[in-house]
């Protein structure tokens, strides 16, 4: 009846009801927002319009939801809930989430051409999470800031913040990620036509590329497309590119495939890709595929049409002229970057400068309080040299005397453990001399022997100082005038009478003969 009870419990949480405490629903969505969003924007979703949420769980939505948004591949045009969030979080102390929060807003805010203030908002974000060591959020945090410095050409800080945020994905172990942000460096170096890095980067990403899917594998595919035209190998390198438009188009991929086109003399495949990439976000690439549309068009004769796309060609050029803050991004960073370190080093120095006076201080008082007391020990010096010289004068006798003592303990603790042996082979009982020396020589090295087996009887106390001598049991028998499993008996019975364990003979022989000495 209880494992049912906790199914129907378990099928109510699952089934997301109105019933549901938001505050469970948002940690449940918190633990999987980094590794499964969508779920994380269908579970959250149905709750937008709810009123009925405390502030602190309201933030938490307003972060958990955005971030869902974005890491889906979704956008979202207004910021009114994320700065719900950053408002509580500002206050309320909780770093990483903070940083989180920074960054989804930075992203609506260059969505909204507020790049400035965008930049900053995410160079706030990667101060904060630089003492948090989140690897699954840095990953997102890095790539995210090497986008921004790919999209004003930045490509230096592109490739510090991609392999920072590779660095982050092969922590987390996360394959998907690790390929994609390997094809977001190759593509960084094949920008930069440096075609040794764009390989090695390919070829890192080629042992993981057959787990993924969609875009991540669709631009791998291009990659290597890319790669395989460096060295002329145009139809492997047209295959790719066919399978990536098939996965995930990409302007890249239509791009190259276009260049492919034109190169076979197959116009008319070229034109059909440079219609669809006029339209790109890529401002090169749309760039360049209106340049090779008017020229096709101009080669037909189409007059009317190439006013249209040069009109068309025009905007793009001016609203990238609208858009060209590139240099300011780059600035922006730089005097952020610096801004940090400066304050770093301020505060380092204010920490040197108190350290310094703080230590000056404490110097002065060991140094006043020093002499105070060399005063006093020059005076018991003397008094301590003598007493000291006679202490160890003393210590020494004591030393060779206890040395003596030991060496002569010894040699007659061999003498009397060597006649036991004797006439235990001889079949002979032990004599009262020879128990009491044994016992007084025992008792003398193992003083903690006397305290424990004082409640036993003296037939009792013989059985264990055989045993501690290690006397086989048919000795102990013979020198106690008993039988073997008497012993035996004896030694399972004192077992648990001394030590209250139970166990076999051999488990007391253990212990008593362990009992008292150093570990």
């Amino acid at each position: 009846m209880k494992h049912l009870s906790l199914a129907l419990f378990a099928l109510i949480i699952v089934g997301c009801s109105h019933e549901q405490s938001h505050n469970e629903l948002l940690v449940r969505a918190d633990h999987i927002a980094f590794t499964q969003p969508d779920s994380v924007v269908r579970m959250l979703a149905p709750h937008y319009n709810d009123t009925t949420m405390t502030t602190a769980d309201r933030a938490l939505y307003g972060l958990l939801y955005t971030e869902a948004l974005h890491r889906s591949g979704l956008n979202i045009s207004s910021d009114s809930l994320i700065l719900v969030s950053r408002n509580y979080y500002e206050h309320h102390g909780d770093d990483y989430r903070l940083a989180r929060t920074l960054l989804h807003h930075a992203i609506i805010l260059y969505k909204q051409q507020q790049t400035h203030e965008a930049v900053l908002t995410m160079k706030r974000a990667e101060q904060l999470a630089s003492s948090q060591h989140q690897p699954d959020f840095d990953w997102y945090l890095y790539s995210v800031l090497g986008d921004v410095n790919d999209n004003v050409g930045n490509y230096s800080l592109t490739l510090r913040y991609y392999k920072q945020a590779l660095s982050a994905a092969r922590q987390c172990d996360h394959t998907q990620w690790t390929v994609q942000t390997l094809n977001n460096i190759a593509m960084t170096f094949d920008m930069l036509e440096q075609e040794d890095s764009l390989w090695y980067y390919t070829d890192q990403a080629q042992p993981y590329y057959e787990v993924t899917d969609g875009e991540v594998r669709a631009t791998y595919l291009v990659n290597r497309a890319s790669c395989l035209l460096s060295t002329g190998k145009r139809q492997e390198a047209k295959r790719c590119l066919t399978e990536s438009m098939l996965l995930s188009p990409t302007d890249k991929g239509g791009k190259l495939l276009a260049d492919i086109y034109l190169a076979e003399g197959d116009t008319a495949s070229a034109v059909q890709q440079w219609y669809r990439l006029a339209n790109s976000l890529s401002p090169d690439v749309a760039i360049q595929s209106y340049r090779q549309l008017i020229a096709y068009m101009n080669r037909h004769g189409e007059t009317r049409e190439v006013a249209e796309y040069s009109q068309r060609l025009n905007e793009v050029y001016h609203h990238l002229y609208e858009r060209n803050d590139a240099a300011g991004v780059i600035d922006l960073q730089t005097q952020y970057d610096e801004q940090v370190r400066e304050r770093r080093q301020y505060l380092t120095v204010i920490a040197l400068l108190s350290a310094i006076i703080l230590v000056t201080i404490l110097s002065a008082i060991i140094i006043r309080y020093s002499r105070h007391r060399i005063d006093v020990l020059n005076a018991r010096f003397a008094e301590s040299q003598h007493q000291y010289n006679l202490t160890r004068t003393e210590l020494t006798q004591m030393r060779r005397t206890k040395e003596r003592e030991q060496r002569e303990n010894s040699r007659q603790m061999k003498d009397v453990v060597s006649r036991l042996h004797t006439a235990a082979n001889k079949g002979k009982s032990a004599s009262d001399d020879d128990t009491n020396a044994l016992a007084q020589l025992t008792y003398a090295v193992r003083p903690q022997l006397r305290e424990l087996l004082s409640p036993l009887s003296s037939k009792e106390q013989l059985i264990c100082l055989l045993t501690v001598h290690s006397f086989l049991p048919t000795e102990i028998a013979t020198l106690t005038i008993s039988t073997p499993q008497t012993i035996t008996n004896t030694r399972v019975r004192l077992l648990r009478k001394l030590f209250n364990e139970t166990g076999g003979a051999k488990d007391f022989d253990s212990a008593i003969r362990t009992y008292g000495t150093s570990k």
